[in-house]
C-alpha cells in the first residue's frame, strides 16, 4: 500500500447509517472529499471486498477507507531542520515551535518557516507531505503548533477547534499586577486602521473575542497570566492584554515601548487538551517555557526580591 494513502477501519454499528456513501457523512466526510475519495483514486473496502458508494452495509461490518494521496502544493518549499515533535500519529503532528519563526510562508518569501520545516521532516519519512495548517502562532510567540497530516483529519480538527474538544493554554509575562487577578476578557477585535497588520478593539465591527486569563505569579511589577482562548483572533491576546493595561513583556507592537529584557513577546503556548477527532482519546500536550522566557521569569523574581 502506497504510504501517502491514510486508511480509516470502522466496525458498523446500531447508530451508524448503512449506506456507504451516508456513512460517510455521519461521520464528517465533506462533498469535496467524498468527491476526492471517488474520483482520484481513494478506495473502500466492506469485510475486505472493494465497495462503491451506494453499497448497503449491515451491524458488524468492517469497513475500511483508503483515502487518495494528496498532490502537495508547489507553494511551500521543503527546507530541512530540526523540528521539536510533542505528538505524531497517522492523523497530526504536533511540534512546539521556537520563537522568531513564522508558521507559514508569506507571499514571495523565502525564508524558513514551521510549514517549510514540516514539509521536508514528512517527505523523509515518505509521508503525504501536503500541509494542513491547523493552529498557527505569531512569529514571536513559541510554542505548540498543530498540523494536520490530511485533508480529512484536517476538517474533523477544524469542527472542534473553538469547542471545549480543543482547549489552547498560554502563558505570557505582563507589565504590572492585574486586577482582578481572573477573569474573562471580552472585547471584539477588528483590523487596526492605522495598520492593517495590526488589531485593536472595535466595538462597531470587531469579531467576538473572548480570553480567560488567571494570575500564576506575581512579581514586584509585573505578572506571570495563564490564558485560554476561547476564540481564534490574529493577535487576541496580545491586543486583549494590551487593552486591559497588562501589555506583555516585550511586545513593542502593542505595548509602545522596547524591553532590554526580552527580545520579543513573552508568550507561549504551553499546553494544549485536543480530543483525538478519530480515536476519541485526550490528548494532553505541554512544552515547556522556552529559555528566554525562563531567564526573563528569573529576572522578574529577582527584582521581587532585590
Amino acid at each position: 500500500m502506497n504510504k501517502n494513502n491514510r486508511f480509516l477501519k470502522f466496525t458498523i454499528g446500531d447508530e451508524d447509517k448503512k449506506i456507504i456513501r451516508k456513512f460517510l457523512v455521519q461521520h464528517k466526510f465533506s462533498s469535496s472529499q467524498l468527491h476526492n475519495l471517488k474520483n482520484k483514486g481513494g478506495l473502500i473496502f466492506v469485510n475486505h471486498k472493494q465497495r462503491h458508494f451506494n453499497f448497503k452495509m449491515k451491524n458488524g461490518d468492517q469497513i475500511l477507507i483508503i483515502l487518495n494521496s494528496e498532490e502537495p502544493s508547489d507553494l511551500i518549499i521543503p527546507m530541512p531542520g530540526k523540528i521539536d515533535v510533542v505528538y505524531e500519529d497517522s492523523y497530526l503532528l504536533v511540534v512546539n515551535k521556537p520563537p522568531r519563526i513564522a508558521s507559514l510562508p508569506a507571499k514571495a518569501k523565502d525564508s524558513q518557516t514551521m510549514a517549510n520545516l514540516v514539509k521536508s521532516y514528512l517527505i523523509d519519512k515518505k509521508e503525504n507531505s501536503s500541509i494542513h495548517l491547523v493552529t498557527r502562532l505569531d512569529r514571536n510567540t513559541s510554542g505548540l503548533m498543530v498540523f494536520a497530516k490530511t485533508s480529512y483529519s484536517h476538517s474533523l480538527l477544524d469542527q472542534i477547534l473553538h469547542t471545549e474538544d480543543f482547549q489552547k493554554f498560554y502563558l505570557a509575562m505582563v507589565y504590572g499586577q492585574v486586577i482582578p487577578e481572573s477573569g474573562l476578557i471580552d472585547l471584539p477585535i477588528g483590523i487596526d486602521p492605522k495598520a492593517f497588520y495590526m488589531r485593536n478593539i472595535d466595538y462597531d465591527t470587531g469579531k467576538e473575542s473572548k480570553t480567560l486569563y488567571e494570575t500564576v505569579e506575581k512579581y514586584s511589577n509585573a505578572s506571570l497570566l495563564k490564558l485560554k482562548l476561547l476564540t481564534g483572533r490574529t493577535h487576541q491576546i496580545r491586543v486583549h492584554l494590551t487593552a486591559i493595561g497588562h501589555p506583555i513583556i516585550g511586545d513593542d507592537m502593542y505595548s509602545g515601548k522596547v524591553d532590554r529584557r526580552m527580545s520579543r513577546q513573552a508568550l507561549h503556548c504551553y499546553q494544549l487538551n485536543i480530543v483525538h477527532p478519530v480515536t476519541k482519546q485526550l490528548l494532553k500536550l505541554k512544552a515547556p517555557l522556552p529559555e528566554d522566557m525562563v531567564m526573563l521569569n528569573s529576572v522578574l523574581r529577582g527584582e521581587k526580591n532585590g
